[in-house]
């Protein structure tokens, strides 16, 4: 009886693993996932240099993974197992409380090399625009100010260890605005998103108001008309888990009540709009698009104030809910992320008589970047 048991398993297995290969190959591949926002992986080409070279078989592992049928729904099954047998670090996600996911991220992830070659670019970068006035703003990552809500016992990386490290080097020739306090000081407001890496409109609200106030201004919050533009978001930590009782975000458009007209330029010019904030993302996945249409290489925001302040950011997608705070500030803003940008740096501030410039980043982002030392060798 054991052995037709055996026998039967064994036959049910090999059955189920032909249906999954035959079904790779006969269904047509997905080219992207909107719950992971990303492309997937399509059928490799084969080739006798990639054979032998063992690159096909990682390329095709890549692809199996990919391409697996109801891959979503397995990974959603997946975390409930895992959550049953009380799991809390699940595809480098902590599952914390109060319906909070929080990005893993450990002394073993740490680039402290990278950091440094960063810092060093930007130190290269303020020595020859010291004629401007600098200013870096470092976001932490929500496990700092919210680190009451992660797993007992997780391991998580000493964020104040980087910040030390990026606020010493670069001393008194960039203006540094710590928001550590503040965001600690509203830990308990809904200052991060739970499903998704970002800050909220909230937070990225307190980091503004830090901005003004070590500029010797005051921001109030009644400056501004402040909507829901919708309650069901689901972000990028969600994706990681697919976890079925996950809680809702919500986003918030502040909208000051008095500031000037303004138009988008994205691209260099290649599509305009007259809005930062494009509804339309809030019918996709990744609904924290709706700030700035996303990420692109270069943006420019032109209003009608006439102050000639021309403020150049470099950032990630953390400043893309902090910009629209600025709308009332300056005459151009001008957004690159050097992830994307492949101009002549130079050429672009001298064209747009860059009066200021602002390195605005996530800690870790800032850390893990390589984009960030070309603006050092300028």
């Amino acid at each position: 009886m054991k052995k037709i048991y055996e026998r039967t398993a064994a036959i049910l297995f090999l059955a189920s693993l032909w249906i999954v290969l035959l079904s790779i190959f006969l269904i047509k591949d997905k080219e992207y996932s909107e719950n992971e926002n990303r492309y997937l992986t399509t059928k490799p080409d084969i080739s006798m240099e990639d054979v032998s070279s063992g690159k096909f078989m990682d390329t095709f592992e890549t692809y199996l993974n990919d391409q697996f049928p109801l891959r979503d729904k397995w990974i959603a099954f997946k975390t409930d197992i895992q959550r049953l047998f009380g799991k809390t670090d699940i595809n480098g996600t902590y599952l914390g409380s109060d319906g909070y996911l929080f990005e893993k991220w450990t002394e073993n992830d740490f680039n402290l090399e990278n950091l440094q070659k960063n810092i060093d670019s930007i130190k290269k970068f303020v020595q020859i625009n010291n004629d401007k006035k600098g200013t870096i703003l470092i976001v932490p990552t929500s496990s700092l100010p919210l680190q009451d809500k992660l797993p007992k016992n997780a391991p998580i990386f000493n964020q104040n260890k980087a910040f030390d490290m990026i606020y010493s080097n670069l001393g008194r020739d960039c203006e540094q605005i710590d928001i550590r306090p503040m965001l600690d000081a509203h830990k308990s407001e809904y200052i991060y998103y739970k499903t998704d890496h970002h800050w909220t409109t909230l937070g990225a609200y307190l980091g503004y108001t830090e901005w003004q106030r070590q500029n010797g201004n005051l921001v109030e919050l009644s400056d501004y008309n402040v909507t829901l533009a919708t309650s069901d978001f689901k972000g990028s930590l969600y994706s990681k888990v697919l976890n079925r009782n996950s809680a809702l975000d919500e986003i918030y458009i502040y909208d000051k009540i008095q500031q000037p007209t303004y138009k988008v330029e994205y691209n260099f010019g290649k599509t305009q709009t007259d809005s930062v904030y494009h509804l339309e993302r809030l019918n996709e996945k990744d609904k924290y698009q709706v700030f700035l249409n996303g990420n692109f290489p270069e943006l420019t925001i032109s209003t009608d104030l006439n102050n000639e302040k021309h403020l150049l950011i470099f950032k990630d997608s953390f400043a893309n809910a902090f910009i629209p705070f600025l709308l009332s500030d300056y005459e151009t803003i001008h957004v690159i992320d050097l992830r994307y940008f492949k101009g002549d740096l130079n050429d672009y501030i001298s064209q747009n008589n860059i009066t200021e410039y602002l390195f605005l980043y996530n800690i870790k982002n800032f850390c893990e970047d390589t984009s960030i030392p070309m603006i050092g060798s300028l």
